[in-house]
């Protein structure tokens, strides 16, 4: 089916999220963080070579955005204490941060080595190993961090994403109905069950979990996107229309959602004709 091929299309374009985004502070919490800076800084003058002093002014230094001097403290408190788990996945962060998905993946490595039954660390291995198109390694960390924490809705969903990816639907759908189970407000848990029954060629059931996902994300553009692509599937070019008005709305710059507007009423008019 040439509307299957198309909405998988979207569904692979579309980048796993990686929650290490900055953080925002109010004016009081940032000079809160510069004097717990300028604390550590004073305590490492005295005693260099306390990990557990470089971990805190890194973890400020992360704090405060600034991820250069945050990655050079998490590498001195390595230096000092170099089987800690929990500074390999401080600097993860870091790296992440700045966008060197290859080096946090090196440090999540480290960190998984150390700590091999953190949950948290297989899950953030999982996500950066998305990242960088890794997907078989990344369902084995999924795998082992729902094994080690089943009650973690986010490597459900994950693991589930992951496992569309391979072509295994009907393990995403499964993983992604457990996410939901754990976590019944979790819009990219049914954006990705959409994604898997379009795959399935079952436009009804990626409809009905798709609008789920836009009632608690109306600002998610590829759940627009994909909407409006099911829609015109089914024979319903006005809603088709609206999704995909909805969806430029939200992201004007894409060219591939503005091909699709200009695509989806094109076939509108020609279908009031």
């Amino acid at each position: 089916m040439h509307w299957v091929r198309m909405c998988t299309l979207i569904v692979l374009f579309c980048s796993f999220q990686i929650a290490w985004l900055p953080a925002v502070y109010g004016q009081g919490d940032k000079e809160d963080i510069q004097n717990a800076i300028l604390r550590y800084k004073s305590a490492i003058d005295i005693n260099p070579n306390n990990p557990t002093t470089r971990m805190r002014l890194g973890r400020s230094y992360l704090m405060s955005g600034e991820l250069d001097a945050a990655v050079e403290q998490f590498k001195q408190a390595i230096r000092l204490s170099p089987a800690d788990g929990e500074a390999f996945f401080s600097l993860a962060r870091a790296l992440a941060r700045k966008k060197d998905f290859d080096g946090a993946a090196d440090a999540l490595k480290q960190a998984v080595k150390f700590d091999p039954n953190n949950a948290d660390y297989r899950y953030k291995y999982g996500q950066v190993l998305s990242r960088r198109q890794k997907n078989d390694e990344a369902i084995t960390q999924f795998r082992q961090a729902v094994k080690l924490n089943p009650s973690g809705a986010a490597a459900h969903r994950e693991l589930g994403a992951a496992l569309g990816l391979a072509g295994d639907l009907d393990g995403q759908i499964f993983e992604e109905n457990k996410s939901l189970e754990l976590a019944a407000d979790d819009g990219d848990a049914y954006y990705y069950l959409g994604s898997a029954y379009v795959a399935k060629g079952k436009p009804a059931e990626a409809r009905a979990n798709l609008k789920k996902c836009l009632t608690i994300d109306a600002k998610n553009a590829d759940a627009c996107r994909l909407l409006a692509a099911v829609e015109a599937a089914l024979g319903n070019m006005k809603a088709a229309v609206e999704a995909a008005e909805q969806s430029s709305k939200i992201d004007p710059a894409n060219p591939a959602i503005k091909a699709q507007l200009q695509k989806l009423q094109a076939a509108e008019r020609k279908q009031s004709k």
